[in-house]
């Protein structure tokens, strides 16, 4: 079970290297710090009140929540294969008790879902982790609803810098990117996600691409959301002979004119 677990969560396992709270807080974080962008990229796509959603890889739920306010009174479903998430996720609605959520364990290969339920689906963060993203599609499209609308927010490493330091810095994008490569991840998912749902059967599909800067994140959660986390993609002798260039990174943080950027790419698609 641990392995078929591993295998269909791709390149990302929770705690893994971090330890459970630190990865927990980092994912916080993450869905806290461009929530504006992405409540507007809801908005933008056609997600709408009382409309039935499911989050793929919802992990500890935060966006879930925000899905269901967003959706209200319409009700959101989270799925995730990690029970530890899950857990976490329930607890998150508790606390903000949000009323229209619900939690599930499931794998994007094989939802536990039955077929054209959902009006719109949001995976966010999940492609670039996935080895088999035709597969997720076709399962995608077969929880949707005639119609409905499906939703995509990932990265591509080529719209990510940093300067100064961008020797370092490139370099060691390209080593965590051909880390996550070996563990079935795709750090250039994003440019490819206009073809992938052509061709698995969405229609008036549009792709956009939000840059996020320094100035808008700030330095230090820049550094820690798009570049020192992924250190976790590499092998333990990978990891050790990347120390240099993120020491040289860091460095070059302390600059008064560093500067960094990450494209976000936002995909929609709509079921036939």
């Amino acid at each position: 079970m641990r392995a078929r677990h591993r295998s269909e969560a791709g390149s990302y396992q929770f705690g893994a290297s971090a330890t459970e709270s630190e990865e927990l807080q980092r994912l916080k974080l993450q869905a806290t710090v461009a929530i504006k962008l992405e409540r507007e990229a809801w908005q933008a796509a056609g997600l709408r009140s009382g409309m039935r959603v499911l989050d793929l890889a919802c992990g500890p739920g935060f966006i879930s929540c925000e899905l269901a306010r967003a959706a209200g009174p319409g009700q959101v479903t989270g799925v995730d294969l990690s029970p530890e998430l899950l857990a976490a996720a329930d607890h998150v609605r508790q606390t903000e008790q949000v009323q229209n959520v619900t939690f599930t364990a499931g794998s994007v290969y094989d939802l536990p879902l039955p077929e054209a339920q959902f009006d719109f689906v949001y995976a966010r963060f999940l492609f670039q982790h996935l080895a088999r993203p035709r597969q997720a599609l076709d399962n995608i499209r077969r929880v949707l609803k005639p119609g409905g609308i499906l939703c995509v927010l990932d990265i591509d490493d080529n719209w990510t810098s940093f300067a100064p330091g961008s020797e370092a810095f490139t370099g060691f994008i390209r080593q965590s990117g051909a880390g996550q490569k070996r563990r079935g991840g795709n750090r250039l998912i994003g440019s490819q996600l206009f073809g992938l749902l052509r061709r698995a059967g969405f229609r008036n599909v549009a792709v956009r691409i939000h840059p996020l800067t320094t100035e808008e994140l700030g330095l230090r959660t820049f550094l820690g959301l798009a570049v020192m986390f992924r250190a976790q993609m590499l092998s333990k002798p990978r990891r050790l002979l990347a120390l240099p260039r993120l020491g040289k990174i860091r460095a070059a943080a302390q600059d008064p004119d560093a500067w960094g950027a990450v494209g976000i790419f936002l995909a929609t698609g709509i079921r036939d």
